[in-house]
């Protein structure tokens, strides 16, 4: 897009526009700081040149990583994408060097958003970018252990539009322009440029995508490299060479050179499909053995909360885990949610989020959140939960492995010193590269999946407590039976109370003057006999 320019489709409604003018990717989806994302990096033609980038759409500002130059922004209306959706988008922008974004703040389409930059320990000047067709902007860390959104993200070629904009190195995008979508999001002429070819290809790269309904159709599947698929017809357009196979009245566009020149980036290897052999009549296969359900080893289901859930109805709920306190801070709503789970009869444990930055603070932390329910019955133990959502630590450098598996190990053997059952929270990725304290303490494992609120693996064996997606809040699973949780906190011994000291009473005080006074009385009348 071109700055101060707006894009308005004849319904009224913004297109959403690539922000840059000109872009090269660096880094792709799904690999490196990306793993398990749809994010992109871009940069400037100009090697290390902080390039400005606009609003695609009137947007406004919901949170903010001033230190990462980092932004969640959200469309304030309905827009139009390329894939054809019309909705809310939410997208995030990283490594603003000039960062002056605040929550609430507006920026109308086509006005300036950012700069490119490196700030947050970024490799090079760019623009780190990422969004979902979604109103739901939460964010948390994904099974390797990246910063994300929680809501499914949309590749970007699906999120935005690219007019005006020079594209240096398109990749394996599907960009397109406004003027060339139908509302379908496919195009009107492509089945007259179809040409009859049966054939098989076999892909050479990773993340080729699979478009249902025409060459800027919707994704419906992705190939890396290795996968085959038959065909029956080619299509040349949109900037590449497809191959196209029909399932019933639906035909399915797979690019398979990022090019329309033949031979020319090439993304599979094409050719006629194998003559197949005629065989002795296939004998019945044996029944495949019933798959394991996935949650045989479940006690029971259940749930985490803070603060940040308001108004949560903890009834049906098996059991509830509590956000008790952060660093040593009691969360806001940690006694309402103790009510409602005592009124309703439902289990709950407690667990403190750490922002503990040295040995002595995590020491404060088990006592702070001890002090906090020394007055309660709490039937599922203490955890700690050992995560850095907010860059906390890793912003004071305090985001080493030593620190935190060392952190989790002064925190549990001082709770379990008091008697408490106690544990740690984090997710995969962390349990293996940052939280080293091997079966040394229970575990209450996240691990989402594709964190679409179903229960998509089996963590027995592994954890106490499995979270296993936070759509449309955190969900967990318990393996093991509430009686193993169970707590005993130590009574400390009383102090022996300080002796008062007996003062004496007036009728003492009055028998004390008195013999003073015969005391100096006596002395008087001695001195005078032998002095007088």
């Amino acid at each position: 897009m071109q700055p101060n320019k707006t894009y308005v489709a004849p319904d009224g409604y913004e297109y959403f526009m690539c922000p840059m003018t000109t872009f090269k990717i660096t880094q792709t989806e799904n690999v490196g700081t990306h793993l398990g994302t749809k994010a992109l990096d871009f940069a400037s033609e100009t090697p290390g040149k902080r390039e400005d980038y606009y609003a695609g759409a009137t947007v406004k500002c919901i949170r903010t990583i001033p230190s990462y130059g980092e932004a969640t922004w959200q469309t304030v209306r309905e827009v139009h994408c390329p894939n054809g959706y019309f909705g809310i988008v939410t997208f995030e922008t990283v490594h603003d060097n000039s960062f002056n974004a605040y929550p609430g703040m507006v920026i109308k389409q086509g006005q300036q958003l950012g700069n490119m930059g490196d700030a947050g320990q970024a490799s090079g000047v760019h623009l780190h970018m990422e969004g979902t067709q979604s109103a739901n902007s939460n964010m948390g860390y994904n099974q390797y252990g990246i910063y994300t959104f929680t809501a499914p993200e949309t590749y970007l070629d699906d999120l935005f539009y690219v007019d005006d904009t020079n594209i240096i190195t398109p990749m394996a995008g599907n960009w397109r322009k406004t003027g060339n979508i139908t509302s379908s999001g496919s195009t009107d002429d492509w089945k007259k440029s179809l040409i009859q070819e049966d054939g098989k290809a076999t892909f050479t790269v990773d993340d080729v995508r699979e478009r249902k309904g025409g060459p800027k159709g919707e994704v419906v599947r992705t190939f890396k490299t290795g996968d085959s698929v038959i065909y029956q017809y080619k299509y040349i357009g949109n900037g590449h060479r497809y191959v196209v196979r029909k399932q019933g009245n639906d035909y399915f566009f797979i690019a398979v050179s990022g090019s329309e020149e033949y031979g020319k980036d090439k993304w599979a290897d094409c050719g006629p499909v194998e003559a197949v052999k005629p065989s002795e009549p296939e004998k019945p296969a044996d029944p495949k053995p019933e798959e394991p359900k996935l949650d045989k080893n479940v006690k029971a289901w259940g749930c985490d909360i803070s603060e940040h859930n308001p108004n949560f109805d903890v009834k049906g709920q098996g059991f509830v885990i509590i956000r008790a306190t952060f660093g040593t801070n009691m969360d806001k709503l940690f006694a309402e949610n103790v009510k409602k789970c005592q009124e309703a009869g439902v289990p709950f444990g407690v667990y403190c989020y750490s922002y503990a930055l040295d040995n002595e603070q995590a020491l404060e932390e088990a006592q702070y959140i001890l002090e906090t329910i020394k007055d309660i019955d709490v039937p599922l133990g203490v955890w700690y939960d050992m995560e850095d959502a907010d860059k906390y630590k890793e912003n004071r450098g305090a985001l080493t492995k030593e620190n935190c598996t060392k952190f989790c190990e002064i925190f549990c053997d001082y709770v379990k010193s008091k008697g408490y059952y106690t544990g740690i929270y984090s997710s995969t990725w962390w349990f293996a590269n940052l939280v080293l304290c091997g079966d040394k303490y229970p575990k209450w494992n996240a691990d989402w999946g594709s964190n679409d609120g179903t229960l998509q693996k089996d963590f027995s064996g592994k954890c106490v407590l499995y979270q296993y997606t936070a759509i449309p809040y955190d969900k967990n699973v318990c393996y093991v039976d509430f009686s193993e949780m169970a707590s005993h906190p130590v009574k400390e011994p009383e102090q022996p109370k300080p002796e008062i000291p007996q003062f004496p009473n007036q009728e003492t005080v009055d028998k004390l003057i008195d013999e003073q006074t015969k005391f100096y009385k006596n002395w008087n009348q001695l001195f005078d006999k032998m002095f007088g």
